[in-house]
């Protein structure tokens, strides 16, 4: 990823994507964890989400406009869904069964079913939209607006925007900790980390971290934050607790 420019973003966003191919590699499911399979998918293959309980694999693929749809237990794709314009993002609630993609150049997200593969809702959000995230214990969906400095909290019911929270600049991946209700969102060009708790959708803790912040997991169970910092080849783990590094 890169920093973009409002007059140069679509370039750029291609050029930084070029270096990835129109492959995708699983783990083969055999007792040789070292055995792997490539799986053919659409052009420039970006963001990826399964769903564990139903073992599928969504890609989004940048350059078609698509989500290959991967049976998990074959590495086969079973489908081809079409979204909007530069799908990056991907999240899944395998709650609901309903897999969420972000489409940079149009300023939406697609709802999937992921019993039909179709889509079955088209949401406004903010400009430039890029990471996303999925609460599945409140069905809240999280979206990072990379130049609105901004995420748009989607009720996973209605699939209505019910809040705009401001945040960093250039906001990019964002995480969930279910179990504290907590969203974290990597803010690219502030090097910093946005607390959002997801009860009351404010900003509650700004955690400084490495040079441009990209990247963002969490390990409920541990409560810790870890944070891919893109300039410093490191990653800064945040105590959920403390808000420290």
């Amino acid at each position: 990823m890169r920093i973009f420019t409002a007059a140069t973003r679509k370039i750029r966003l291609v050029v930084a994507m070029a270096t990835v191919g129109a492959g995708l590699t699983l783990p083969l499911a055999t007792a040789a964890s070292a055995a792997t399979s490539t799986v053919s998918v659409g052009s420039n293959p970006y963001g990826v989400a399964v769903n564990p309980s139903t073992n599928t694999v969504y890609v989004a693929n940048l350059s078609d406009n698509t989500v290959s749809v991967i049976n998990g237990s074959t590495n086969e794709v079973t489908d081809t869904v079409s979204v909007g314009t530069v799908p990056t993002g991907v999240a899944v609630n395998s709650s609901t069964n309903t897999v969420y993609v972000t489409n940079y150049f149009d300023n939406t997200v697609s709802v999937i079913n992921g019993s039909t593969n179709t889509v079955t809702s088209t949401i406004s959000v903010g400009s430039y939209p890029y990471g996303v995230a999925v609460n599945p214990s409140t069905n809240t969906v999280y979206v990072t607006n990379f130049f609105y400095n901004s995420v748009s909290v989607i009720n996973g019911s209605t699939n209505e925007v019910t809040d705009t929270v401001s945040v960093g600049n250039n906001p990019s991946g964002v995480a969930v900790n279910p179990s504290t209700n907590t969203v974290y969102i990597a803010n690219l060009s502030d090097n910093t980390v946005s607390v959002i708790n997801g009860s009351t959708n404010e900003v509650t803790d700004t955690v400084s971290v490495g040079n441009n912040p990209s990247g963002v997991a969490v390990n409920p169970s541990t409560n810790t934050v870890y944070i891919a910092n893109l300039s410093d080849n490191t990653v800064s783990v945040i105590n959920g607790s403390t808000n420290e590094v």
